[in-house]
């Protein structure tokens, strides 16, 4: 077996030399021999020591002409990582427009059925290597989280960043009558309750992802972000006219049952189709009658964001439905199982729908006062309408979309 040669120059151990030397082992059979050259006694008198140290034998050492040392060694029969060896370079994935988009993650790397439970985190296209701790991950299948979409959406989570503090004109805010300001206020905290709960159930499923998932990582926590800033925007605006409001059981009623459900694609039904689906209606008609531009360009940020989270919601039932047609059944009892906890409540609170036809009224004048709250009747209408939509987009037939829009929390979260 023929001895190959490197020169060390003035590289010392510590100093980049051990970096040459690995270089130069790397991909050598066991047996395999290298000859260091060194201008330095010190240098040479160590190689033997540091060669044993990594799983080699420094088998001789002698002068060269010219005042050099040549020390030999033998690759030892150990690998420095405990993994299949690497395997060569390949092209790297596509670029579109010299942007590498999050979709194109998985042109190295197929989407796994099912991954490892016990696995750590393995970036893609990574090689494991043996010797990990175990870990206990419990959502593991693909087509129990994924959506075929769900890349572009977290590109588009990315993209689509609002600063609660800077781009909203809070001065507008100042200065409405108060009892706009008192419906107003209550309207908001009312949404930034449901908010809460909508930052809760993403983030509850996200330390439970394999992952071999990036992408639904990525999204989950791009979904926590969106609504962490929904809670800090309703909450500031409910604050700054200085009118107090209420906290409303009927809500926390409402949300506590929302956040019972432990099931991804349950809650992705609960969350996302249901839920926030009929925020968009909410959100749509808080920006349509808003009193002033703060609250019309929060409602219409955050809109931006719920159709996010809906689209992902009804992609991913639509899949999951798809994939498994008996999944049918346990997504509609995860909504029955809701709805049995939730008898007590009858409809909005009476401080929700005040709220909303003072802001659609725009006054206390009884003419206005009855085009607000026919416009709020409408609302409800609208909200149903829509929520049967999406509902047969998600993958359901007309029955039992209409068994699920009619099981759907009066909280409307």
């Amino acid at each position: 077996m023929s001895t190959r040669r490197i020169e060390a120059g003035e590289l010392e151990l510590g100093g980049g030399l051990e970096v040459l030397l690995a270089a130069a082992l790397e991909g050598m059979p066991a047996g395999g021999r290298l000859e260091v050259i060194t201008p330095s006694r010190s240098t040479a008198l160590e190689l033997p020591s540091w060669a044993r140290g990594v799983g080699h034998e420094a088998v001789s050492e002698r002068p060269v002409p010219g005042g050099s040392f040549a020390v030999e060694i033998e690759r030892g029969p150990f690998d420095r990582v405990l993994a299949e060896a690497l395997r060569g370079g390949r092209p790297g994935p596509p670029l579109r427009d010299g942007a590498f988009h999050t979709a194109d993650l998985r042109a190295l790397a197929d989407v796994l059925p099912e991954a490892d439970a016990a696995a750590g985190f393995t970036p893609l296209g990574a090689t494991a290597e043996r010797g990990a701790p175990a870990f206990r991950w419990t959502l593991n299948q693909r087509d129990a989280l994924w959506a075929d979409d769900v890349a572009e959406l977290t590109e588009q989570a990315s993209a689509a960043q609002w600063d609660a503090s800077r781009d909203i004109p809070w001065e507008a805010a100042r200065g409405l009558p108060d009892f706009i300001e008192r419906a107003v206020s209550q309207v908001m905290t009312f949404i930034a309750q449901n908010e809460y709960a909508a930052l809760y159930v993403p983030a509850g499923f996200l330390a439970d992802v394999n992952p071999a998932y990036p992408e639904m990582l990525m999204w989950l926590a791009s979904h926590v972000h969106d609504e962490a800033r929904h809670v800090e925007v309703f909450t500031k605006r409910s604050l700054i006219g200085g009118q107090p409001s209420y906290a409303l059981a009927s809500t926390e009623l409402s949300l506590h049952t929302l956040l019972d459900e432990r099931d991804f694609s349950g809650a992705a039904l609960l969350l996302n189709v249901l839920g926030e689906g009929t925020f968009l209606d909410l959100l749509r008609f808080v920006e349509h009658h808003a009193p002033d531009a703060a609250t019309r360009a929060a409602a219409a940020l955050a809109h931006r964001d719920e159709v996010r989270h809906v689209h992902f919601g009804i992609s991913h039932v639509r899949r999951h439905i798809a994939t498994d047609p008996d999944q049918t059944a346990a997504l509609i009892g995860a909504a029955e199982r809701r709805a049995t906890k939730l008898t007590e409540t009858s409809g909005l609170s009476p401080l929700l729908t005040e709220g909303l036809t003072v802001m659609a009224a725009g006054s206390l004048q009884p003419a206005e006062l009855a085009r607000g709250a026919t416009e709020v009747r409408e609302l409800m209408q609208t909200m149903e309408d829509n929520r049967i939509k999406r509902l047969r987009a998600a993958g359901f037939d007309g029955r039992d979309a209409q068994h699920l829009s009619d099981l759907h929390t009066p909280n409307l979260m």
